[in-house]
């Protein structure tokens, strides 16, 4: 099996060493990751500017490569033009927080995984949430729970088409996580803060920012079941045509508006 590893992190992030040496026994491993950190950049692509990439030193006889886009580019290019066999999954991660909620709108660690299943290639979203003592992220339960979904891809799992699964790992040692459930995303907003500074020019320089806001979530979403140490395993597609309203809108007058 060939698996394709990226992340928003950038290439020299540990998460990704730790998915590296992980998964390295079980599988073939191409990496191809931002050669900076590049989080929040959920699907972006780049249309206007080639992409350098950089070949770094392999690990372990792991290609690795460094390049100088977005995480959904590293997905793109790793899958068209840097492997050198055909890819059978794209894990992306391990990303250093939680992708949960609204997060996954904005995600590069989401979205990377979203252009590979755009490309055919089933896919995985891996995080890591932080502990609450603010201590460094562990990232040796992530890590398993990769190298489970690996060996479960071995023996026969497919996902299903045009779905990707997010993955997200409570703060915990591997013996202490208490299992996982497939469930829907909560709710993970942020505040909405803008911080004006000044700049040295007299501009007004803008930062758009707040604190998560993720109380009120029950047990069967990814922010509750995290919370209660389950890993949270929620389907998500690109398709965003919103089906359950689909018909009541088009009976609707919506759909008369252009008779007037």
């Amino acid at each position: 099996m060939h698996v394709l590893l990226t992340n928003d992190d950038g290439v020299d992030a540990p998460g990704l060493r730790a998915l590296m040496e992980e998964l390295r026994p079980l599988c073939d491993l191409t990496v191809v990751a931002p050669h900076r950190q590049r989080s929040a950049s959920g699907l972006a692509i780049t249309l206007h500017r080639s992409l350098p990439v950089e070949r770094r030193p392999a690990w372990d006889g792991v290609p690795v490569f460094a390049c100088g886009g977005t995480p959904a580019d590293c997905a793109a290019v790793g899958i068209y033009a840097l492997a050198e066999m055909p890819v059978d999954l794209c894990i992306s991660g391990i990303n250093d927080g939680p992708n949960m909620g609204e997060d996954v709108l904005h995600s590069g660690t989401v979205g990377a995984a979203l252009e590979a299943r755009i490309s055919g290639v089933p896919a995985a979203a891996l995080s890591a949430l932080r502990p609450v003592d603010g201590s460094p992220t562990r990232f040796d339960a992530s890590a398993r729970v990769a190298a489970s979904l690996v060996r479960a891809c071995m023996n026969g799992f497919r996902m299903p088409e045009d779905i990707i699964l997010n993955l997200n790992v409570p703060p915990l040692a591997p013996e202490e996580l208490a299992g996982a459930r497939v469930v829907p995303q909560g709710r993970r907003g942020y505040g909405p803060e803008v911080r004006i500074e000044p700049g040295e020019d007299g501009s007004q320089n803008y930062w758009v920012y707040g604190p998560a806001s993720d109380a009120d979530n029950p047990l069967d979403t990814d922010v509750g079941a995290t919370r209660a140490g389950y890993v949270s395993i929620t389907p998500i597609t690109h398709r965003l045509t919103s089906d359950h309203v689909f018909e009541e809108l088009r009976d609707s007058a919506v759909s008369q508006l252009l008779d007037h």
